[in-house]
């Protein structure tokens, strides 16, 4: 190359470094005056409010303005744009040499760990509800560390089993302690997003000054690496990511600044969906869900927030919490089930200091504090919510319950109950006399198998060991309708009674010992269960189709225990289950009719009547009562010669039943009742047919009761109408329910 050309060269060398150092004010000076394209007007209007462009100044030569022909700023643009527009009160200011560093990522230690411990310890520690799954806490910072990280995924932050469970969006039995968009939910993803470490990340460092001399590098955001969302996550898990990463510089609205070292600031106190949920999940639903044994109560919780906070409202009372039947019944006062939440206990009191508070839902989509409700109103509903319908209250039978069971694959939950006993059966009056019998037996072996989720309306309950009972059900809420539908079918518990599972107390004997209605009176056939509530008052109705009963032979005298009619030569039965409650009253009327053959019919009716305690009343408020009568009619069969007048015939049973709760975790019971058999058609009592069948029965029993565990003492006085015989009893049980 000649001299000449040399010299040209360095020329152009030179020319093409100034026009790269005057290229900012050329370039601001040319946008004044052409027009931008749109892609241009969006990225200006996006790198201005982040601060790192001013609308009426050239930018500073430190911190250069992104060239318009710069790929990687546009593709970052475009992704910023993707998600959520930044709001002004948002902006981060441009970083400039000598700023102070912007704060790390959240730590482990400090900000995740108390999460854990606050929301999770209670289901996920050794020996609790969740003891069997794989996340199981131990207090320890590093190591919880250790467990959690199995349940993340650093390539996809939002789609991580451990917010994915706590969010809702996957089956959790602890519901969603975390709810999307909430402030423990955005803390936790910007830790996992900033790479899920222990202590935290360095505090991301202010960016270089610019070489003196040289083409000047394109400024980007001073974010960290979280704000761009990672290309392998789901588009739901992107969309969720980028408002967080970008609002991650400045305290989020929900989460104040934090001293280092300061445990993370517990949620509000009238809080629905981070402080009663969740412990109402872990320790009420596995009786208390659709499907299980107290689902006839009032309280059916679905795991749906909005669903289950209508539902729990109308149980507690604001102005006086310690009355409210959900913390009178949850202390074990009225609960056949015994207490969940023992008194003293931090759940119980957290539970009440929910209902002090307001007792308001505050939901995830308004994060404001909502006014105050009335002491007697419920707390206002969004108008998109419909109404979730409540049951009448009743007592929840004891065979399905348990402190949460134990969550296994497939969201499957598994309670169990087991039981043994000593019984002295055979006398008279004394248990003592020496003609007794002495017997060791055992009555309830059950494990229950159940799946439900607040995403998924179908479900599936059974019993495991015998299949005595199975279905599998359909939730349905109608739009905007005040009522909740559920659809089931199988093998199902016919909706008869105040309690359909094992405690008929018909005759005054109840569970196995009862003598009118079968012990478990389970049947193959479909039934539609329909709920409607406003505010402490709530109607229920199920209407069914089971298989019914079958004579045996057309004079024969049926038998409610036994007469079910063979599965080749079925006769179907169909009922409807009324009820209504008001507080502490629960009120059911059922009826039943199927054909028997040979010309002849069943109707059966039965009235049940509960009252809880009433804490407000002095001496009243430590006893309730409950009682019911049934009534068979067998008619029909005249044109063949087995019915009419004189052949026609009724079954009766009645109960009273008075429970005295001198503290939470003891009960002292008197049951009595008066059964009959083929009692003639027209007669108060034919006392030509009365037998041994036909008696009265007085029931005096005390047990206690420690979380799951309990122990009582019975005694059963049995006066037959006909012949005496010596079948009084006396037992002492002992039982354990998980």
């Amino acid at each position: 190359m000649s001299r000449a050309d040399r010299l040209a060269a360095r020329s152009f060398a030179f020319v093409a470094w100034a026009m790269s150092v005057a290229a900012p004010s050329l370039g601001h000076a040319q946008r004044a005056q052409k027009p931008l394209s749109r892609q241009e007007e969006q990225r200006r209007k996006l790198l201005e409010e982040m601060g790192l462009q001013k609308n009426d100044a050239p930018p500073p030569a430190a911190a250069p303005a992104v060239p318009t022909s710069d790929p990687e700023a546009e593709r970052q643009t475009e992704r910023a744009t993707e998600g959520e527009e930044p709001r002004a009160e948002r902006k981060t200011g441009a970083a400039s040499p000598g700023a102070a560093p912007s704060p790390g990522p959240p730590s482990f230690r400090r900000a995740i760990h108390p999460l854990l411990l606050q929301g999770c310890k209670g289901c996920h520690a050794s020996g609790a509800a969740a003891q069997a799954t794989a996340l199981v806490l131990s207090g320890d910072a590093a190591a919880d560390h250790a467990v959690v990280r199995r349940a993340l995924d650093l390539h996809a932050p939002a789609a991580s089993a451990l917010l994915a469970k706590a969010s809702g969006q996957k089956l959790h039995g602890g519901g969603a302690p975390w709810p999307a968009g909430g402030g423990p939910y955005g803390r936790v993803l910007a830790w996992i997003q900033a790479g899920a470490r222990l202590d935290g990340g360095r505090p991301a460092a202010p960016p270089a000054p610019p070489e003196p001399a040289g083409p000047a590098a394109p400024a980007k955001p001073a974010h960290r690496a979280s704000v761009k969302p990672t290309a392998a996550a789901p588009p739901a898990s992107a969309t969720l990511a980028a408002p967080v990463a970008i609002a991650a510089e400045e305290p989020m609205p929900e989460e104040p600044a934090q001293e280092a070292g300061a445990p993370a600031a517990p949620p509000e106190p009238d809080d629905f969906a981070a402080i009663a949920h969740p412990l109402l999940m872990r320790a009420c639903s596995a009786c208390h869900g659709p499907t299980g044994p107290a689902a006839t109560t009032r309280l059916v919780l679905t795991g749906e927030v909005a669903a289950d906070y209508t539902k729990v409202r109308a149980l507690v009372d604001p102005a006086a919490p310690a009355a409210s039947p959900l913390l009178t019944k949850a202390a074990g006062e009225t609960h056949a089930g015994g207490p969940i939440l023992k008194a003293g206990s931090p759940e119980l009191a957290t539970l009440s200091s929910w209902v002090s508070a307001g007792a308001l839902e505050r939901p995830v989509s308004a994060p404001a504090r909502a006014p105050k409700a009335d002491a007697i109103g419920a707390a206002p509903r969004p108008a998109s919510l419909a109404p979730v319908a409540g049951t009448p209250a009743a007592s929840p039978p004891t065979a399905h319950h348990g402190a949460g069971g134990v969550e296994l694959p497939f969201g499957l939950l598994l309670n169990g109950r087991f039981d043994l006993a000593y019984e002295r059966r055979d006398f008279t009056g004394n248990p003592l006399a020496g003609k007794a019998t002495n017997v060791l037996t055992s009555y309830h072996h059950f494990l229950f198998l159940s799946r439900q989720s607040a995403d998924d309306p179908f479900g599936l309950s059974l019993e495991a060991l015998s299949l005595q009972f199975w279905e599998a059900h359909y939730r349905w809420r109608p739009g905007r309708l005040p009522i909740q539908v559920l659809v089931s079918g199988g093998k199902i518990f016919v909706p008869f009674g105040a309690d359909p599972l094992m405690h008929q107390s018909y005759g005054g004997l109840a569970g196995f010992d009862q003598k009118i209605l079968p012990v478990i009176w389970a049947q193959e056939g479909a039934a539609v269960h329909v709920t409607w509530q406003r505010r402490l008052f709530a109607v229920t109705d199920d209407l069914y189709v089971v298989r019914g009963y079958a004579l045996r032979a057309a004079d024969g005298v049926l038998n409610l225990q036994n007469d079910i009619s063979p599965a080749d030569d079925v006769k179907v039965g169909w009922g409807n289950r009324l009820g209504a409650a008001l507080g502490p009253l629960s009120a059911w009327y059922s009826a039943y009719y199927n054909p028997l053959g040979f010309g002849r019919r069943l109707f059966m009716q039965a009235a049940d009547v509960t009252l809880s305690r009433i804490r407000s009343v002095p001496v009243l408020g430590h006893f309730s009562l409950a009682a019911g009568l049934l009534r068979a009619d067998v008619s029909g069969g005249g044109d063949a010669g087995v019915g009419g007048p004189g052949k026609d015939y009724y079954h009766f049973g009645s109960y009273f039943q008075l429970r005295y709760h001198p503290s939470d975790w003891l009960t002292l019971q008197y049951r009595q009742g008066v059964r009959t058999f083929n009692n003639r058609r027209g007669a108060i009592v034919d006392d030509t047919r009365l037998t041994s069948d036909d008696a009265s029965t007085h029931n005096f029993g005390v047990w206690a009761r420690y979380q799951g565990l309990t122990a009582g003492l019975f005694y059963f006085l049995n006066l037959e109408k006909g012949p005496e015989i010596p079948n009084d009893l006396f037992r002492a049980s002992v039982t354990y329910e998980f």
